[in-house]
C-alpha cells in the first residue's frame, strides 16, 4: 500500500525532531499498535498501518532515558494493560541452527531418530481424566475437560509441571497426524530426589487427549537436551532451564530460558535412546546414547538470546497467539512484589522469530500487565489472559484484560502455570504445579 506524503513527512519529521515530538505530546514512549501510531491512523483512516521498522523509529526518537524495573508507582494493580516501549527490547538469533542439524545427522548413524507423530504411537503412562466437580478443580468457571498424571508423577515431587503448549498451538488444524496432544513442560528438582546432586535438567510429556472424554489418557516424557561434538563425537547434554513456558510453532518448540531468551526443539527430530540407565550422554564404554531414564530426548536446534543493548525481560512464560495476523510469541515476567511485569509480543514469520531489516528480532508490542504473580498469558485479538498464583490466599485467580480497561476476574487453581488457547475449541488450556494436586485443564472462556 501506498503511504500518504502528509504521513511520511510527518514521521520523517518526528525521527528528526524528537524533542519537539515529545513536547508537543504527539506520541508516548509506548509505541505499540494501540499507542503510539494511533495519532497518526486517526489522522488518515486511508493510511496502511505504520509498519514495525517505523513504529521503532518511532519510539527510538522519544525513547524513555531508562529500562523499565520494578517500581509500579505509576501502575495500578487490576488497572488494565498500560504500555510500554518497543524499540527498548530485542532478541538476537545465535545462529545454530546448521550446526546443531549437523550434530544430530551424526547422531543418526548411532540412533534413531523420530518425530512427534511417532512419538504418539509409543506412549508408555497412562494419566486419568477429571471431573469438574474435584476439590481441586471446582473454582474452575466452565471447565471443559481435565485430566491427571499417574500415581507416580502425580506425587512427585522432584519434578515441577509449568509450560503448557500443544497441537493447538503448533498446526493450523490444531492435530498432529490427526490427534489432539497437549505438551507440558517440567523442571528437575534435585534435591526432592534420590540423587539430590544431581540435576537431570528439563523435560516435556507428550500427551494425547484425543480419547480423553472415553477415560484415554497416554502420555510418554521426553528430556530436554543439547546435541553437541566432543572430540567429533557426538555427544548430549541435559539442559537445565525453568521451562517455565513453552510455545510450539509447526517443527518448532520454544522454551524460555528465564535469565536469557528463548530456546527452541525439533519435534520432527526426537532422538530415541538405546539405554534407560539413570546417567545421561554418550556412554564411552558401550557407544549407547542415555537420557537419565527417559526413552526420548527433544534436541535443541536453535536460540534467541537477549544482547546487553536490550533493556532486561524475565522470561517467564510464553504462549502462542493466531487470532490475528501475523501469528506471534507474547513472553511476560513473573512479578511477585509488584504489578510491573511486562508483556511483550514477538511477531513470527513462518516457525521461526521475524527479524528486522538489521537481523535482530524486536517486539511488535510491549505492555505492562498490572498484576502480580503472572505465571502465563496468551493473547486472543485484542484480549489478553493472564494466569495468576495466590490471589486469594492459595488460590489463583484467571485475568481477563485489555488496554485502558479494568481487568476482570474468573475461579482458578491452586499453583497455576503456563497457558494454551484453542481457536477452535474456544478453551483455555492450563496445568497446576504441586505434588499431590497437579491436574492439566481447559476452561470454556469464548463465554466469558
Amino acid at each position: 500500500m501506498k503511504r500518504s506524503a502528509t504521513q511520511t513527512l510527518l514521521i520523517a519529521a518526528i525521527v528528526g525532531l524528537a524533542g519537539v515530538a515529545a513536547a508537543q505530546g504527539l506520541f508516548s514512549a509506548g509505541c505499540s499498535a494501540d499507542d503510539g501510531s494511533a495519532p497518526i491512523e486517526e489522522r488518515r483512516d486511508a493510511d496502511p498501518p505504520l509498519s514495525l521498522q517505523e513504529r521503532l523509529a518511532l519510539c527510538e526518537a522519544d525513547k524513555p532515558a531508562s529500562c523499565p524495573g520494578t517500581n509500579d508507582d505509576q501502575l495500578t494493580r487490576h488497572g488494565g494493560l498500560v504500555a510500554g516501549a518497543i524499540c527498548q527490547f530485542s532478541l538476537i538469533d545465535q545462529q545454530i541452527w546448521e550446526s546443531s542439524g549437523a550434530t544430530l545427522d551424526a547422531l543418526a548413524a548411532d540412533v534413531e531418530i523420530v518425530d512427534a507423530a511417532a512419538l504418539l504411537k509409543d506412549l508408555d503412562h497412562q494419566g486419568v481424566p477429571m471431573k469438574d466437580d474435584h476439590k481441586e478443580l471446582e473454582r474452575l468457571e466452565l471447565m471443559l475437560e481435565a485430566f491427571g498424571w499417574d500415581a507416580f508423577d502425580h506425587g512427585d515431587r522432584s519434578w515441577m509441571p509449568q509450560g503448557v503448549s500443544g497441537s493447538a498451538d503448533a498446526y493450523e488444524d490444531e492435530r498432529l497426524a490427526g490427534r489432539r496432544v497437549v505438551a507440558v513442560a517440567w523442571y528437575h528438582k534435585p534435591e526432592n530426589s534420590d540423587r539430590p546432586g544431581v540435576d537431570k535438567g528439563s523435560r516435556v510429556s507428550f500427551v494425547d487427549i484425543n480419547d480423553l472424554a472415553a477415560g484415554q489418557v497416554k502420555y510418554t516424557h521426553a528430556l530436554l537436551v543439547e546435541p553437541f561434538l566432543e572430540g567429533g563425537v557426538p555427544q548430549l547434554r541435559p539442559l537445565r532451564i525453568h521451562v517455565g513456558g513453552i510455545a510450539w510453532v509447526g517443527r518448532y518448540l520454544y522454551a524460555v530460558d528465564t535469565m536469557r531468551g528463548m530456546r527452541v526443539f525439533d519435534t520432527e527430530r526426537l532422538i530415541k535412546l538405546d539405554s534407560l540407565a539413570d546417567e545421561v550422554g554418550r556412554d564411552p564404554g558401550t557407544g549407547e546414547y542415555r537420557a537419565y531414564g527417559h526413552r526420548y530426548a527433544l534436541p535443541q536446534v536453535g536460540a534467541y538470546f537477549q544482547p546487553d543493548s536490550s533493556c532486561w525481560h524475565r522470561y517467564s512464560f510464553i504462549a502462542v497467539d493466531r487470532t490475528a495476523p501475523p501469528p506471534s510469541l507474547v513472553t511476560g515476567e513473573f512479578h511477585d512484589a509488584d504489578v510491573a511485569g511486562k508483556l511483550i509480543r514477538w511477531d513470527l514469520d513462518g516457525e521461526r522469530l521475524a527479524l528486522t531489516d538489521a537481523g535482530v528480532a524486536q517486539p511488535s508490542e510491549v505492555y505492562f500487565a498490572q498484576e502480580s504473580d503472572v505465571q502465563g498469558a496468551v493473547s486472543v485479538g485484542r484480549t489478553w489472559y493472564l494466569s495468576a498464583s495466590a490471589q486469594d490466599g492459595n488460590w489463583g485467580l484467571l485475568y481477563r484484560t485489555t488496554a485502558g480497561e479494568r481487568s476482570q476476574s474468573y475461579g482458578w487453581v491452586i499453583g497455576p502455570e503456563d497457558l494454551m488457547y484453542s481457536r477452535k475449541e474456544g478453551a483455555l488450556w492450563s496445568a497446576s504445579e504441586f505434588a499431590g494436586r497437579r491436574y492439566v485443564f481447559s476452561v470454556d472462556v469464548s463465554k466469558y
